[in-house]
């Protein structure tokens, strides 16, 4: 009974990834014919052929290449530095609650700062360079990864705590071997999350102002309204943050496989 029903739903998530890939297949196909038609303007919407022109042209002519390494240099710095900041912070609030008590204030209040209003600061202190799309980054995922941290170390069961207590455990001992494994999903839920805004924040911040980075590539564009390159950006930019979620999800696995079934 039990393999009929794995048999079942196997074969229900192939015809739903079939239905997905036909959905995708006669969109591409109608914005194909919409342009080649002239219902749509080019202006307005680029046929996939011309995306694919547009992409193979500025990778082989090796415009691409620069603007992708920066930003991605830009975002790994920003993301890397929140991820180190949002983690020790989280830990030292586990460790100390007096911490949190003092400190939970002035974080909410500088990430409900809009970033839109700080990125001129940004640029006063550290110039329009590769300094202050960073920080940028690091104001985007620090909290979301702090946040996170703080609620699952909350969250950790009863009973691991009242086993580490029986077996003697000091608080080092039960934060790093008993709340810090069960906090995992929680933790890499904030990781997800923060790698998904951190390339936001970098092209946000090259599109306000930078010589070079795919946001600067993508204002280009938009200033000479060249729409095929303009879709391709965007699809490369969607790609890298999926990307960069699986990785961490792959990660994830590695790293949590042993607490999976606790």
């Amino acid at each position: 009974m039990e393999k009929k029903k794995k048999s079942k739903n196997k074969k229900k998530f192939t015809w739903v990834n079939l239905a997905q890939l036909l959905t995708v297949a006669a969109f591409l196909l109608w914005m194909q014919w919409a342009v080649d038609s002239g219902r749509v303007l080019t202006i307005f919407v680029a046929s996939p052929t011309s995306i694919v022109e547009e992409g193979i042209e500025i990778i082989t002519d090796g415009t691409l290449w620069p603007h992708l390494l920066l930003t991605i240099q830009e975002a790994l710095a920003g993301y890397l530095s929140a991820v180190v900041a949002g983690i020790a912070v989280g830990l030292i609030w586990t460790l100390f609650p007096v911490s949190e008590k003092y400190m939970n204030v002035f974080c909410s209040s500088i990430m409900a700062v809009p970033k839109v209003a700080i990125l001129p600061l940004l640029i006063l202190w550290f110039g329009i360079g590769f300094q202050s799309k960073a920080f940028l980054v690091f104001l985007f995922s620090v909290f979301t990864i702090l946040y996170n941290t703080v609620t699952g170390t909350k969250e950790c069961k009863k009973e691991y705590l009242k086993v580490a207590k029986v077996f003697k455990a000091n608080r080092f001992q039960t934060v790093f071997l008993v709340i810090i494994p069960a906090a995992l999903p929680s933790i890499f839920n904030g990781l997800k999350l923060a790698a998904a805004t951190a390339l936001t924040g970098v092209l946000f911040s090259e599109m306000q102002s930078a010589r070079a980075g795919l946001g600067y590539l993508l204002t280009e564009s938009q200033n000479l309204l060249n729409t095929p390159r303009m879709f391709f950006l965007i699809i490369l930019i969607t790609l890298l943050s999926v990307g960069a979620v699986k990785l961490i999800d792959a990660i994830e696995y590695a790293i949590s496989y042993r607490w999976r079934h606790v």
